[in-house]
């Protein structure tokens, strides 16, 4: 039997099954209008606020509607303010995201929270591999995303995924729709933050001949193009108020209004959804629709910060080394069993740019290593790696080879956006289409 690190959670594998052990936490309402009231923390998190779709649903108008949530990983109980108004307080401190034991009182407005530790513990299976479509990971909080992800993936409800920038949104929409019925239809993607405000409409429903100034042929939106299949809309969070309630529509009719058509046409999508932004905070704010919010939020699924993917760093910058490695071709098994070893240290640096910023720096090791050297027996390979990535993390960039890995960054950026349409990439990036065809060949960029 083998353990990871001790906290509220615990990784627990034995006889070939993953299983996740908590501790059971009791928070109870020990002050204010709800005194006596009571969930238990497990495995799930609890979110507390007056909205009552939250676990733990107060009624004290000092509480916002999605005030706290309370979290347990592999340090302990994480307890994290959600923008609230009057804010969350432990022992008389105004407190953003702090880990809490047993006993901790919080204060939220004129309610109190207490935190009490019960005698037995519980225990759910977790998925016994480490890949989820493109995405890699052995933490506890990537195992329990890739169960989460597999139940969403064997059903057509909306998906809403959250997490912050790099963190891998656009990677586990793929993976969920490649792991579902619908995985041989059409996954269409539509950034809702890249486009012009005034075509939004345009793209998401279609128009008709002439409905607009430049409208010069029948066109359809993206939810036609997805009929049958998956539609991502990344960065909803971006979308304007005025189309919110038409999206809303969409999907609850399963119906769209093409710009100057009389008649609306039926469409069988499954929505997945995804945004950097904490919408709970912005349906507060009211910038954005709470009836929407739910209707996205049928299933919401939260990717963790790098920062807070214990032990993972150096799978993941193995993987992205594998990848880089394998374009060149030649047998990769000398290598595979070592680089864990290799980009272990990377695991003590902080990453705020999450995964993109570690596949960066893998990339940049292996681009700026002696060619001579990695062309050599398998010890001189692993050496270089090892002697590059110190080098290239140590010091600063020369300004040649900054700017080549931002281009080579954009493009990449500007491909996965546009579904490697390269007339759309470059009318995005205001280039002319050879101009950009020169630009993916001298960098080499990868298309999907």
């Amino acid at each position: 039997m083998t353990r990871q690190a001790a906290g509220h959670t615990t990784i627990v594998a034995a006889d070939g099954a993953v299983r996740l052990r908590f501790e059971r936490i009791a928070v109870r309402v020990s002050r204010g209008a709800d005194t006596g009231k009571e969930v238990e923390l497990g495995a799930d998190e609890v979110r507390v606020g007056t909205h009552p779709s939250n676990q733990l649903a107060l009624t004290d108008p000092t509480v916002s509607r999605f005030h706290l949530r309370l979290r347990g990983d592999q340090r302990g109980v994480r307890a994290i303010d959600l923008d609230s108004a009057n804010g969350t307080h432990v022992a008389g401190l105004r407190v953003r995201d702090v880990y809490v034991g047993d006993g901790t009182v919080i204060e939220l407005g004129d309610t109190a929270l207490e935190l009490h530790t019960l005698s037995e513990v519980g225990e759910v299976e977790l998925p016994a591999d480490e890949v989820f479509g493109e995405l890699v990971g052995r933490s506890t909080a990537m195992r329990r995303v890739f169960a989460a992800a597999r139940r969403a993936a064997s059903s057509t409800a909306t998906v809403l995924l959250l997490g912050e920038t790099g963190t891998g949104k656009d990677l586990l929409a793929r993976a969920i729709h490649g792991a579902g019925v619908r995985s041989r239809a059409p996954f269409v993607v539509f950034d809702c933050g890249a486009a012009a405000p005034s075509l939004i409409e345009s793209a998401l429903f279609g128009h008709l001949r002439g409905a607009f100034t430049g409208a010069e042929a029948d066109r359809a939106g993206v939810f036609e193009q997805a009929h049958g299949g998956t539609l991502f809309l990344d960065e909803i969070g971006e979308l304007p108020p005025a189309l919110q309630p038409k999206l809303l529509r969409a999907l609850e009719a399963g119906q769209v209004l093409r710009l100057g058509a009389a008649q609306p046409i039926s469409v069988d999508v499954r929505v997945i959804a995804a945004t950097h932004r904490d919408l709970r905070a912005e349906v507060d704010a009211e910038r954005f629709r709470a009836d929407l919010y739910y209707r996205l939020a049928v299933l919401a699924l939260e990717l963790p910060a790098l920062r807070d993917r214990d032990g993972d760093i150096p799978i993941l910058a193995a993987h992205f080394a594998r990848t880089v490695l394998g374009r060149s071709g030649g047998d990769l098994a000398w290598l595979r069993p070592h680089l864990d070893d290799v980009f272990g240290a990377l695991g003590n640096q902080s990453w705020p740019g999450n995964v993109r910023e570690l596949r960066n720096a893998v990339e940049r090791a292996i681009a700026l290593a002696d060619p001579d050297a990695l062309a050599g027996d398998p010890l001189a390979r692993l050496v270089e790696l090892r002697h590059s990535l110190r080098r290239t993390r140590r010091g600063r960039l020369p300004l040649d080879t900054a700017r080549a890995e931002f281009d080579r960054e954009y493009l990449r950026d500007l491909l996965a956006d546009t579904g490697n349409d390269v007339r759309a990439a470059a009318e995005l990036a205001g280039v002319h289409p050879k101009s950009l065809e020169r630009l993916i060949r001298r960098y080499q960029i990868q298309r999907g």
